[in-house]
């Protein structure tokens, strides 16, 4: 029996707007999955710098197992939103040896039960040596 690592199909586009200094020390910030990605890759100049960004991700999903259960055989599930969309907010501060991002997002319902939009953050720190 083969197994499939597959667990969602969608299809994505986005946009990102940053504003600040040391702009081309990334590629933009690290964003939680599914989204546009973003870049755990950084180039710091041993300076100082930051930057603020705002940026908007949409889906149109195909497939989620989480949410439409299993491929093979009945199972629980439930019935999912066809487009989901992000907006996030965030800043980052580049150091000379390291990059500091906090982000905020905002989703939208991705299954027609779920009561609240998702909210959530993340904090990243990443070294350069």
């Amino acid at each position: 029996m083969a197994a499939s690592a597959t667990f969602r199909t969608y299809a994505s586009g986005g946009v990102m707007f940053r504003v600040g200094t040391k702009l081309d020390a990334d590629f933009g910030p690290p964003r939680a999955r599914p989204a546009t990605a973003g870049s755990v890759f950084f180039e710091p100049d041993g300076g100082w710098g930051w930057y603020a960004f705002a940026g908007l991700d949409g889906r149109v999903v195909g497939r989620d197992i989480f949410l439409d259960g299993n491929t093979w055989r009945d199972s629980r599930h439930v019935d999912k939103e066809p487009v989901v969309a992000d907006a996030s907010l965030g800043a980052a501060m580049i150091m000379p040896w390291a990059r500091l991002t906090m982000t905020y997002t905002l989703r939208t319902r991705e299954f027609t039960a779920q009561r609240e939009l998702a909210q959530f953050g993340s904090v990243s720190l990443a070294f350069r040596f």
